[in-house]
Formats: structure tokens, C-alpha cells, sequence
């Protein structure tokens, strides 16, 4: 009876998991900041003329937004697709012009619908967004599209490609400004070395599973699975562009799927550091999320050249790998573990169950 119960419990854990997946398939994909996941398009500001010293232009969020700063005396004005104004920036904050096209074609990633009233011959109407002198936004110029492929990335995508150089044009009373930049295609790495790491750490968890030191190396293992979970969720939210408590926003939507395998894999090592098999339970929904979410989402990242991450490509590929071979041991391991150091059925257990059968 003991057994059935515990095989339940594992049940149950894969059921959680899972539902947890559909009901969070939606905000939990990739890891993104504004919306920019993992690709090989990197867009980079190559210039700003004339050089200013109360202006500074960044590229920012992997290429998605424009972060624009300007500390002068005056009003600078930005510019929108048709020439129109679109955003302005002064000692009285930060303005965006309701009637220009641009407010609402760069409300998503894709372009949005102009409404009626928006027009970019119309005298501005400007709404004030911040008493700041820093504006974020996103920026259609700046980053691909999507559609088909280029041409010469299709025909050769291993090699380095410039795709198209992009401007901003921005004004400081009469004076024209212009920032400059470059989309360029930069191919990723191969995934296979990873696809070796990621086989060698999941074989890792089924040694440690079928070991006599089942319960202190499992629990090594899921702290290092929770420990590379929040390394990631904490390097793409660092990323992000914007106030502090922007980047804790980031962290949070984009991983709070994870938070309850963060904290069940805490109670698993309390448990498995006692060896208590329960501790195997809180094991398998840990891998199950954080392979799910921490891992397999953001999979084609191991092949990619530009990732939303703070501390480097390569870093945030281990982080990856390791969250989806960990993952896998730790679920495969702690079945195994369980079925090696499961309960023994006493004689009051087989009557306990006879009589549930026969009733």
C-alpha cells in the first residue's frame, strides 16, 4: 500500500508539472526582454551626427529599443517613420505626440493598427509619459522584421551578413541630428557540443540515482538545478533596459512559473539531506519545471549568436544546458532512487490494500 501511495505521489508530480506548462504555455516561453528572445540579428548604433555631449544613444533589450538621453536646456525632438514628431524630451520630461503614427505602430513587436484620428501632418499633441530625460522605446527601424529570410543570409547562414544600416533622425531646435546603426546577421554557434554536455549531466543523475549516495547527490544536484535557474532568470532581468525595479518586474514575469520549484526544490534537499524518499517527489516536479521552463524553452539559444543575458553568451548557454541535463537526470534519477530505496510493503500494508481491493 506504501508503494502505491508514494507511485501516486510521483504521479501527481508529473501532473502539477504539466499542468503548470498549459496553463502557463502563453507568458512562459523564452526568456525575452521587450519581447526579443535568443537570434542571430544584431542590431548595433554605429554613429551619432553631430556628437553631442548632453546626448546619449544605446541600443538596447538585443536590439529591439532605442534608449535615448538628453541632459540639454532645450527640447529634442524625435522623429517618427513619416517625419512626423514623435517623442520629445526637455527639461519639463519626457512627451510623446498622440496623433503620430509612430505611438501606435511601435506598440508591439509587429506593426500595430493606426487609429483614425493619428496623423502625421497634424500638429503634435503631446502626452506626458515621465518627468525623467530618458526614453525607451520600440523601434521598427532598428530590428528585423521577420518575413522571409534575406536573400544572402538563406543562401549562406554560417557566414557574417550585413543586412541593412538603419537611421534616427532627431533634432535639437534647428540643429538635425542623426543616429546611425547597423542590422547585421551574425551566425550562432554549433548546439551539438552542448547536446554532449547536456547527455553527460543527464547520465550524471541516473548514476546518482542508482548510487548508495542516492540522497546527498541528488541533493547536490537539484541545488545546482535551482542555482542555475535563478542565475538565469536574475541575467535576463539584469539585461533588460530601464529603472530597478523594471529589471525585478522582468525577473518575476518572466520566471514566475519557477518560483514554486524553487521552493519545492528547497524542501527536497531538506528532505533528501535526511534521506527521506520523499524528498524524490519534490525532486521530480524541480527538474520538471526547471527543465521545462529553464531549459527546453529556451533551447534554440544554443545556437545563437545574441541572447538576452547579462553575463555573456557562453555563460547563459551553461546555464541552459545544465537546466535541461540536470533536469533530466534528476527526474530519471530520483524514479530510479525511488524504486531502489521505496518503502517495503509490511503484512498490514498487504492486508490494508487486499481489503481496499476487495471492498
Amino acid at each position: 500500500m506504501a508503494v502505491v501511495i508514494a507511485l501516486r505521489r510521483i504521479g501527481v508530480s508529473v501532473l502539477m508539472a504539466f499542468a503548470l506548462l498549459v496553463a502557463t504555455a502563453g507568458p512562459a516561453s523564452a526568456h525575452t526582454v521587450s519581447g526579443q528572445g535568443a537570434t542571430n540579428y544584431r542590431s548595433t548604433l554605429t554613429g551619432v551626427t553631430p556628437s553631442m555631449r548632453d546626448l546619449k544613444v544605446r541600443v538596447v533589450n538585443l536590439g529591439s529599443d532605442l534608449e535615448v538621453t538628453w541632459t540639454g536646456a532645450t527640447q529634442l525632438i524625435i522623429f517618427g517613420y513619416q517625419g512626423e514628431p514623435y517623442l520629445r524630451i526637455g527639461p519639463d520630461g519626457v512627451y510623446r505626440n498622440r496623433l503620430s503614427p509612430a505611438t501606435y505602430l511601435n506598440a508591439t513587436r509587429s506593426l500595430g493598427a493606426i487609429p483614425p484620428f493619428a496623423d502625421y501632418k497634424a500638429a503634435p499633441d503631446w502626452v506626458k509619459l515621465s518627468g525623467g530625460r530618458t526614453v525607451i522605446w520600440h523601434d521598427h527601424r532598428i530590428h528585423w522584421m521577420g518575413g522571409p529570410t534575406p536573400p544572402p543570409v538563406a543562401a549562406a547562414p554560417g557566414s557574417f551578413h550585413h543586412v541593412v544600416a538603419w537611421k534616427v533622425q532627431m533634432s535639437d531646435g534647428t540643429t538635425p541630428i542623426v543616429a546611425t546603426g547597423s542590422l547585421d546577421w551574425v551566425p550562432g554557434p554549433s548546439p551539438w557540443p552542448w547536446v554532449g554536455v547536456i547527455v553527460a549531466l543527464a547520465f550524471i543523475g541516473i548514476a546518482a540515482g542508482l548510487s548508495r549516495r542516492w540522497a546527498p547527490m541528488l541533493l547536490t544536484l537539484v541545488g545546482i538545478l535551482v542555482v542555475a535557474d535563478v542565475l538565469h532568470a536574475v541575467g535576463t532581468g539584469v539585461f533588460a533596459a530601464g529603472s530597478t525595479a523594471h529589471k525585478l518586474l522582468v525577473i518575476i514575469t518572466g520566471s514566475y512559473y519557477s518560483v514554486v520549484a524553487w521552493v519545492l526544490g528547497a524542501i527536497g534537499m531538506r528532505l533528501l539531506s535526511k534521506r527521506s524518499v520523499d524528498g524524490l517527489f519534490a525532486a521530480v516536479f524541480t527538474g520538471l519545471v526547471i527543465g521545462l521552463f529553464g531549459g527546453l524553452a529556451d533551447v534554440i539559444a544554443l545556437a545563437r549568436s545574441q541572447i538576452p543575458f547579462q553575463w555573456g553568451v557562453v555563460f547563459a548557454q551553461v546555464l541552459i544546458s545544465v537546466s535541461i541535463g540536470v533536469s533530466a537526470g534528476v527526474v530519471i534519477g530520483s524514479i530510479l532512487a525511488f524504486r531502489i530505496n521505496r518503502p517495503a510493503v509490511t503484512a498490514d500494508d498487504a492486508a490494508l490494500g487486499a481489503a481496499g481491493a476487495g471492498s
